[in-house]
């Protein structure tokens, strides 16, 4: 008689699923039994029932078995680390070169080159894109020069106000050396003036 085609999903019947498991645990456990004394392979079983007893089998130590494949997994993992690391790293190289590639013809369009490959709604577009900037640029433009006019203008100021103290200095500095002329050539038309040095 045919043995009929087990469907694995979780067995219902608590009973009929305690007894599956303890019959597979038996077959799993001879098995590796087997394994490892026929092909001299170091084997570690950890089985964990479904009310969290243990069960074991390692030849020929579990410690052995498991420092092996913690040395082992240690070393995969940092190839599979970095194999992750390198692959990002080419996926970023990738997204950079396009992006690169894309403002390099994004730039060409704007000053007017490789305009050939465009359509019509292309140019359109890269038409209004070219106009907003040059508002734009005009805009920054008048406001640079009005605060070149403003800085300018300032400074012509500042250039009157000294020149005003200037002239200010300049002529109070003619009124006293007019009038200590004055003085001077009054003394000297004075009569009987005696000088004497000594």
């Amino acid at each position: 008689m045919v043995r009929g085609k087990v469907h694995l999903k979780k067995i219902e019947n608590p009973v009929h699923r305690r007894v599956t498991f303890s019959k597979r645990k038996a077959g799993l456990l001879k098995k590796a039994t087997e394994l490892s004394v026929l092909c001299e392979a170091e084997i570690g079983l950890i089985i964990f029932s479904p009310t969290g007893k243990l069960f074991e089998y390692a030849n020929p130590s579990m410690n052995r078995v498991m420092g092996k494949y913690e040395k082992n997994f240690s070393s995969i993992g940092d190839v599979i680390e970095l194999s992750d690391h390198i692959e990002k790293l080419h996926l970023e190289l990738e997204n950079l070169l396009k992006r690169t590639t894309h403002l390099e013809k994004t730039y060409k369009h704007m000053i007017g080159e490789d305009l050939g490959l465009l359509t019509f709604k292309d140019l359109q577009r890269l038409e209004k894109k070219i106009s907003l900037g040059t508002r734009k640029i005009h805009s920054r433009k008048a406001k640079s020069l009005t605060l070149e006019n403003a800085n300018l203008f300032k400074k012509v100021e500042e250039g009157r106000c000294r020149a005003c103290h200037l002239n200010i200095d300049i002529m109070e500095g003619v009124d006293n050396n007019w009038e200590t002329d004055a003085a001077t050539q009054q003394i000297l038309h004075q009569p009987n003036l005696n000088l004497t040095l000594s």
